[in-house]
């Protein structure tokens, strides 16, 4: 593949009109647009800031982060990552791969859908192979999925419908309204401490729910629950079998002052989230302190080379001052990157805590029936902090590995 490469502003329009082949697009901090492509098969013209690209084979792009993005039809499978522009794509009749991504509207995708990391509403008209959507930071609305659907944490809204199993996790309730829809089997994940109003209907009558105060199936086609207050509806429905179930167990302090993971009436020590963000944040300044050193070395080997390349002054502080935005862009990023992680994080053990004052059946939880939380991996930030408390013996081994088993729901 041959590289061809356009300036433009750090927003800049591109419009990819067909690409016969596989195409990839990744943001990146550069104001231009760099393109990996056949020459004999490209077609390319930029005006105005506006980019307008076709290609009779495979593509390979890099363009700003801020470039809002328009793909019209691609033939092969499409992966687009790090972009903080909005995306329409019309059509992809192969496999679609979305990560770190911002707003998104899709019409079809032929193949499978993954997606994580969407910084805005996610919308698909059509997914005809599987789905599986993760972090989506809006609304999600997934109107037509012709295979099994994983589907978590959506932070708005959500009205989804599959046709093969539908397997849901909701961590956090943001939203008002959730519709979800499976053709086959539906398996539930809702926070323990929710405030909803479930309706519940199985084709194949057969509804389980295990919840803190009760676990039974129930032979009916329909029914409803409510949680809490009720503030929230939810609506789930499903032709097959259908499971829904909320977190258990909860921290209890035993009589030499050490902690029990289990059902029972205590809760996590009152200063464990403030111990473990510091030591997310002490971690974070250190991090962060090792990239400045490694991006200080590369500019004086950049400064080095450049002057045993013997350029002119101007030329050489031209270089330097764009390398040196560039690394302060990178740095700026990184920083914002850690720290969403680290308040990720904090309202993760806010959640954790909270569940675990929980005592016995909850209130305000009614039932007009007669009546396990897949975990999420601990993210690397999170792992080190409970290390690094370990090492440092302000927990023992015991705390250590329950505190693992809280963050894991």
């Amino acid at each position: 593949m041959n590289k061809t490469t356009i300036s433009t502003s750090a927003t800049p329009d591109v419009t990819i009109e067909q690409v016969q082949g596989e195409l990839q697009v990744r943001g990146w901090e550069h104001s231009e647009v760099l393109v990996k492509a056949n020459p004999e098969n490209l077609s390319l013209d930029e005006q105005d800031d506006v980019v307008h690209l076709s290609s009779r084979g495979a593509c390979k792009l890099s363009v700003p982060h801020g470039a809002k993005i328009q793909i019209e039809k691609v033939d092969g499978n499409a992966s687009l990552k790090l972009l903080e522009g909005s995306l329409a794509i019309d059509q992809v009749k192969g496999s679609l791969n979305l990560r770190e991504v911002a707003r998104t509207e899709i019409n079809t995708i032929n193949g499978d859908l993954s997606a994580q990391g969407i910084s805005g509403n996610l919308h698909v008209n059509q997914v005809n192979g599987n789905a599986a959507v993760r972090e989506v930071q809006g609304e999600c609305a997934l109107d037509e999925v012709s295979g099994n659907l994983v589907l978590r944490q959506v932070d708005g809204n959500i009205k989804v419908a599959a046709k093969g199993n539908a397997r849901v996790r909701l961590t956090d309730l943001a939203g008002d309204d959730y519709h979800i829809h499976a053709g086959g089997n539906l398996h539930c994940r809702i926070p323990e401490d929710a405030n909803a109003r479930i309706s519940l209907v199985s084709g194949a009558k057969s509804i389980k729910v295990k919840l803190p105060d009760e676990r039974k199936s129930y032979q009916e086609e329909q029914g409803e629950l409510i949680l809490g207050d009720g503030d929230i509806q939810m609506d789930f429905s499903c032709d097959g079998n259908l499971f829904l179930a909320s977190c258990e167990g909860g921290w209890t302090r035993t009589g030499d002052g050490e902690f029990d993971y289990g059902k029972g009436t205590g809760v996590l020590p009152d200063d464990f989230s403030q111990q473990i963000a510091q030591q997310v944040e002490t971690q974070i300044e250190a991090q962060m302190e090792a990239v400045t050193q490694q991006l200080d070395e590369n500019m004086a080997s950049l400064s080095q080379k450049i002057e045993d390349a013997g350029m002119t002054p101007e030329q050489t502080e031209r270089i330097m001052r764009q390398a040196h935005e560039a690394s302060e862009r990178g740095i700026a990023r990184a920083r914002e990157k850690m720290r969403l992680d680290q308040e990720k994080l904090e309202r993760r053990l806010e959640i954790a805590q909270r569940r675990a004052k929980v005592q016995g059946v909850a209130p305000g939880r009614e039932t007009r029936f007669s009546q396990p939380q897949t975990p999420e991996p601990i993210s690397g930030e999170e792992r080190l902090a409970i290390l690094h408390m370990l090492e440092q013996k302000k927990i023992s081994v015991e705390e250590a590995e329950k505190l693992f088993a809280a963050l894991e729901g």
